[in-house]
């Protein structure tokens, strides 16, 4: 099948599943579920398997992921050869594993079976734990020791620098509109979370300007304004939390905390990432569907069902600890008004 063939299939086999994913609208629906085992007939449409109640939640949230990943790689097959972009995405799990188990080893803990995406994988696992051997080839080589407990953050940090950078590199490889708006979202995306890290760090943890810029995640050659990643963070660095008029005429003032004229206010990071994910899951949908059989369709199928692990993640906790269904609605960004 020659490219053009294949992304056609993809679009379509896409479009049926997310017609039946619990995305948008259809996502309220998790958080109607009363009991573990009720929202696990929800999802996989199979009788909740017979483990103690205390393991279905961790089990719905790796099965849901396991379905994903191999949903993924179906599609991805489907290319003889697919885009870089595409392939990358999916191994962000790759660096997900490494983490994971490093962070066990280091604990002396057994570590969970890493996450498999088939042939597409970097990393000889069967190497484990000779960490130089199961890096050795990849990208990631340079990570070739445990390294000592307090370094593990950075360590995770300057991989997590790399993945982002070489998925920035693939979605920058190719032109034309549809790719052009892939490259955009992904811009838009890393940008909002730098900024809501930014916001995390001063108001939570009440760090200064010096403290929070190495923390940032960046794709030129140094975390400033100018970087793509960097913009929105570096508006937010200095603004006061608590006056409002600072913020009023903000790039992104639709998505602050709402203000009551002579009633004390402080910007709400929680606030504002709940409706930064609702326009982002939004915006995800829309070029979906305005770019059709092209690259943009897969790319944005990715990322609508991470939005929708997110969704049944949060529905399981909800179950678990007994929580409010509309604060975990609230957390997980789930809206019904603006939902779509």
């Amino acid at each position: 099948m020659d490219y053009s063939g294949a992304s056609a299939y993809v679009y379509a086999k896409t479009g049926g599943m997310l017609r039946k994913a619990f995305v948008g609208r259809n996502a309220e629906k998790l958080f109607t579920a009363k009991s573990l085992a009720e929202l696990w007939e929800m999802i996989f449409k199979t009788p909740v398997p017979s483990v103690p109640e205390v393991m279905i939640a961790n089990r719905i949230e790796r099965d849901a992921l396991s379905l994903f990943i191999n949903q993924y790689i179906k599609l991805l097959d489907v290319y003889s050869k697919p885009s870089e972009l595409l392939i990358e995405l999916l191994r962000r799990y790759e660096i997900g594993n490494l983490k994971s188990l490093v962070a066990s080893t280091s604990q002396n803990e057994k570590p969970e079976n890493p996450i498999d995406i088939g042939k597409y994988r970097i990393f000889n696992y069967k190497a484990w734990p000779d960490i130089k051997q199961l890096t050795k080839d990849s990208m990631y080589s340079w990570y070739d020791h445990i390294p000592a407990f307090d370094e593990i953050p950075n360590y995770s940090f300057k991989l997590d620098l790399q993945r982002l950078q070489i998925i920035w590199k693939a979605a920058n490889k190719t032109s034309g509109d549809a790719n052009e708006a892939v490259a955009s979202y992904i811009k838009n995306d890393y940008a909002l979370r730098n900024m809501l890290w930014v916001l995390r760090l001063r108001v939570y943890y009440n760090m200064n300007k010096e403290s929070i810029l190495p923390h940032l995640f960046y794709v030129s050659e140094i975390a400033d304004k100018n970087d793509p990643f960097c913009s929105y963070a570096f508006d937010v660095l200095d603004k006061s939390l608590d006056s409002y008029d600072e913020w009023k005429n903000w790039k992104f003032a639709r998505f602050l905390n709402e203000h009551e004229e002579g009633v004390p206010w402080k910007i709400n990071p929680m606030w504002v990432e709940q409706k930064i994910r609702i326009e982002g899951a939004n915006e995800a949908r829309h070029i979906f569907h305005r770019y059709p059989m092209t690259d943009a369709s897969l790319a944005m199928f990715f990322m609508i069902k991470l939005q929708e692990l997110n969704c049944i993640r949060a529905a399981a906790e909800c179950i678990r600890l007994n929580a409010d269904r509309n604060e975990a609605m609230y957390v997980a960004g789930v809206s019904a008004e603006d939902g779509r």
